[in-house]
């Protein structure tokens, strides 16, 4: 039992100092990536250069929310592959371990991880980044009205057009803003626009004027008021690294619970089949092992993000959520638990053809993502 008990906190240590050098370098090149795109909209004059240490700091939650179950994952790769190339692994096999006993002993972990996983989903990121969007529209919309020109018909975002006669301060007078969108073409002609900017937001607020519903139809609809209040977000239509994995503000709030959801089933899914497959490749180097395995993750990851916009447009194949996805890899963590003998030949095979066609098919999934 003593012997056991220094095992169990031997591979809990080591896994949990590869899953911080992991999540460590992994964070470091995202936010790099996303560093430069925020320089290239400084640059641009679309963001104000000191908000981007501010919008990255909101966006960091995000990130390590997502790279948590990829740099687990990999840590127990990584950690359980140099035992068998160590061949440590023979001190726990005599002290009673086997597949069962890893998995049980990186339990305490990996549900440590998933509350982890779980707060971050359901109430930081979706606070940190609306916080964070609000600052990219509130910079972006703040220095486009300082640059527009009196009588002029003026592009202020993809499908939005403002025209004034003058301007003082906030004011703009004899106001006319034209939105162009799915439900047709809508006119708002005042006297006076005034922008009210609350919590790094714009707000429109038009006094004595008329709306123009579905203005290009015949059975377009007028309406006067004194006083109209819209709130205006501008749409960004360039896209960031790893836009597809990041962007769920678009999706739908069943969606967007699911995808929450599937971030901290993926961590315990992970650990299972991380265990699995090291077991499945003895005495062939702990490195051996992380090629089929990324591919795996990214294969179950874009799989996830292919499900998940399937439930936000209500398709077919995304009837039952994102639950078929977790269960095929549980599935093949049981295969790989069963039959890992017959798998090792498959993935972790020496030949140059096999591991060219599996980094092909990774680069091909990681270019799709980004």
């Amino acid at each position: 039992m003593f012997k056991k008990n220094i095992l169990y906190k031997s591979i809990n240590l080591e896994v949990f100092k590869n899953f911080l050098g992991c999540l460590t370098i992994l964070f470091i090149l995202v936010a790099s990536s996303r560093l430069l795109g925020y320089f290239d909209k400084s640059i641009a004059g679309n963001l104000e250069s000191d908000l981007i240490l501010s919008i990255l700091i909101l966006r960091s939650p995000e990130f390590i929310n997502l790279l948590i179950p990829l740099s687990f994952f990999l840590s127990v790769l990584i950690a359980l592959g140099r035992l068998y190339m160590d061949h440590e692994i023979y001190a726990y096999q005599s002290a009673g371990y086997s597949k069962i006993a890893f998995v049980k002993s990186l339990l305490f972990q990996t549900f440590s991880l998933t509350v982890i996983s779980v707060f971050l989903s359901f109430y930081v990121t979706p606070d940190f980044e609306k916080r964070a969007d609000e600052i990219l529209n509130y910079s972006s919309i703040e220095k486009k009205l300082k640059l527009l020109n009196e009588d002029e018909l003026s592009h202020i975002s993809d499908s939005s057009y403002l025209y004034f006669s003058s301007r003082n301060g906030n004011y703009f007078n004899q106001s006319i803003f034209i939105e162009d969108d799915a439900n047709g073409i809508s006119i708002i002609s005042a006297e006076r626009l005034k922008l009210i900017e609350k919590n790094r937001a714009t707000d429109f607020e038009f006094l004595n004027g008329k709306i123009f519903f579905d203005a290009a139809s015949p059975n377009s609809l007028v309406s006067s008021f004194k006083m109209l209040t819209t709130d205006f977000n501008e749409t960004d239509s360039e896209e960031e690294s790893f836009e597809r994995v990041f962007n769920i503000d678009e999706l739908s709030d069943k969606a967007q619970f699911e995808w929450a959801l599937a971030v901290p089933i993926m961590i315990i899914n992970l650990m299972i089949l991380g265990v699995c497959l090291t077991n499945s490749a003895p005495r062939q180097g702990r490195m051996i092992s992380l090629l089929p395995g990324l591919l795996i993750f990214f294969l179950y990851l874009s799989t996830l993000i292919v499900f998940r916009d399937g439930i936000s447009e209500n398709k077919s194949f995304a009837y039952f959520g994102m639950w078929p996805v977790h269960f095929l890899v549980l599935l093949t963590s049981i295969f790989l638990f069963v039959r890992g003998d017959v798998v090792s030949k498959i993935l972790f095979t020496k030949t140059n053809i096999a591991k060219a066609v599996m980094a092909s098919i990774l680069l091909i999934i990681l270019l799709w993502l980004i």
